[in-house]
């Protein structure tokens, strides 16, 4: 009995070891949910001086939300993108395929009820895409460094006239 005790102690011990130096390899419950970002959902609309955007997302569901963004500019000019926000084995990642482009990831640093900030360090530009709950609706921008100077663009959106006002 006083063996099978000792060698029980001496596994939890060794076990215990194992954990702090970090040579067990235990997979972590991920530390967010996709449904946090439900606030996400819906149709959203931003005109600045005739430049309109739209972005569009789906409710989360079975772990992915995909999105689509288009802008018209009053030049004429006109883009689009594709986007997904889908539980990885890294994490919560945010996809984005400008143009249709092959997707491009963006492993989540921060989620709240209120903001989201999706970050790839390895991209030329940009290196983090971030999302605000805004009391009138929401905000995304992009930014990161282009010829060593740090860069950022800005959307702000409201719900479409006729949408729910309520974010």
């Amino acid at each position: 009995m006083v063996r099978l005790v000792s060698t029980i102690v001496m596994f939890v011990v060794l076990l215990n070891c194992a954990l702090v130096k970090g040579q067990l390899n235990v997979q972590n419950k991920p530390s967010h949910s996709l449904d946090e970002l439900s606030w996400l959902a819906g149709a959203w609309t931003g005109d600045v001086d005739g430049d309109v955007t739209e972005e569009q997302w789906l409710a989360p569901k079975a772990g992915i939300m995909v999105g689509v963004n288009r802008s018209v500019y009053r030049s004429g000019k006109v883009s689009f993108e594709f986007m997904r926000i889908a539980e990885t084995p890294k994490g919560i990642t945010y996809f984005a395929s400008p143009g249709g482009r092959p997707a491009t990831g963006f492993v989540a640093k921060e989620i709240s009820e209120s903001s989201a900030i999706f970050e790839n360090l390895d991209n030329d530009f940009p290196q983090r895409v971030i999302y605000r709950r805004k009391e009138y609706g929401i905000s995304a921008r992009i930014e990161g460094m282009i010829d060593e100077k740090q860069r950022a663009m800005e959307w702000e959106w409201k719900r479409p006239v006729g949408e729910p006002t309520k974010v």
